[in-house]
């Protein structure tokens, strides 16, 4: 296994899918009162007209401050997709102005361009007003095939190992030992993994969309996915709901995508009351990630949010920023947005 960044060009290409923005924008999970298809040569991109994103408000309470918007914000993608669909292009400026006649057509206060890494997009792009990061996704690229200590393998139960001697030979001695330990004890105490499309996860969407509302509110954060969204993202292909049960319901799940060798793991949910007896999300994820070795993925994204402890299991973090375009000559803007990227960069644990 190797232990280097991923440059986006793997793991966000299921974002940058006409399939994924269509299910995202069919869940309603933001306030969209029009939207577009743009295209950056070959790849699809939506920009959409929000005068509501739970997500932004979010970032907004990480940073503690009060709502930087006057009025409805241009958004190029979605602040919910992991990467924006621009990182597959080398040259997004074109799209970017088309995007800002649009947007100033509709009379938005700005154009935020959400979620570009470190690359030629983002050093392609023209000036902005501002440039915010307002989080990390966290990446670790496995060896190609299964390379480990061998196993029972299956996806219902404790199997699974196949694939798991690499990611486990990266990791420090404690940490290894903590996840070895942990996902033993869940499954001596009776948690299953179960690997489900949207048929199969039928009966344990409703529990699960309760568990995302329950670890959002946890974090101080608004409910971020709705059961309607999580359902019309199921549609997708590639798309599963992972999940560690306890007497057949989910203790705790991770609605993932798997596109081009790479596994996103998007939103999570955790029973708090089984945490630290059931030590369901360790189980999880080892499950998870043994699971996608044993397939042949190359890369495991991680997400955002809690950086210290995705990196204590060996994932890298990505810096995500936006560039935001003013429309609105507000002169209070440029100020709430330089204030939101040192808040955040302080909350992050990553100054600069």
């Amino acid at each position: 296994m190797t232990t280097i960044a991923d440059p986006g060009t793997d793991c966000g290409r299921i974002f940058a899918t006409g399939r994924w923005q269509d299910a995202w924008l069919a869940g309603g999970m933001e306030a969209t009162v029009a939207h577009v298809r743009l295209r950056a040569g070959d790849v699809p991109v939506t920009l959409q007209l929000v005068t509501d994103s739970p997500l932004w408000r979010g970032y907004e309470g990480d940073a503690d401050l009060p709502p930087v918007w006057e009025g409805p914000v241009a958004y190029l993608s979605t602040v919910y997709a992991v990467a924006n669909p621009l990182n597959q292009v080398p040259d997004a400026s074109g799209t970017v102005a088309r995007a800002l006649e649009i947007a100033g057509e509709w009379g938005a206060e700005a154009l935020v361009v959400t979620n570009l890494e470190p690359g030629p997009a983002l050093e392609s792009l023209p000036r902005p007003d501002a440039l915010v990061r307002l989080d990390a996704t966290c990446r670790v690229r496995l060896a190609d095939g299964a390379d480990g200590t061998g196993g029972t393998g299956g996806t219902n139960g404790t199997g699974g190992m196949g694939g798991m001697g690499g990611y486990l030979d990266g990791l420090a001695t404690s940490h290894r030992g903590r996840l070895r330990r942990y996902h033993r004890r869940g499954a001596r105490a009776g948690l299953t993994y179960h690997d489900r499309n949207l048929a199969e996860a039928g009966h344990v969407l409703a529990a699960f969309a309760r568990l995302t509302r329950q670890s959002a509110e946890r974090h101080g954060t608004p409910p971020l996915y709705s059961e309607a969204a999580l359902r019309a993202l199921l549609e997708v292909p590639g798309t599963r709901l992972l999940s560690a049960d306890l007497d057949g319901r989910p203790a705790a799940g991770l609605l993932s995508f798997e596109w081009d060798g790479c596994l996103v793991l998007w939103a999570a949910g955790i029973d708090y009351a089984l945490l630290k007896t059931h030590f369901p999300y360790y189980f999880l994820i080892y499950e998870a990630i043994a699971a996608a070795a044993e397939r042949g993925c190359r890369w495991v994204d991680f997400g955002r949010g809690n950086l210290e402890f995705k990196q204590r299991l060996g994932f890298h973090p990505v810096d995500l920023w936006s560039p935001v375009y003013l429309l609105a000559r507000r002169a209070a803007y440029a100020g709430r947005l330089a204030e939101m990227h040192r808040r955040i960069s302080d909350f992050l644990g990553r100054p600069g």
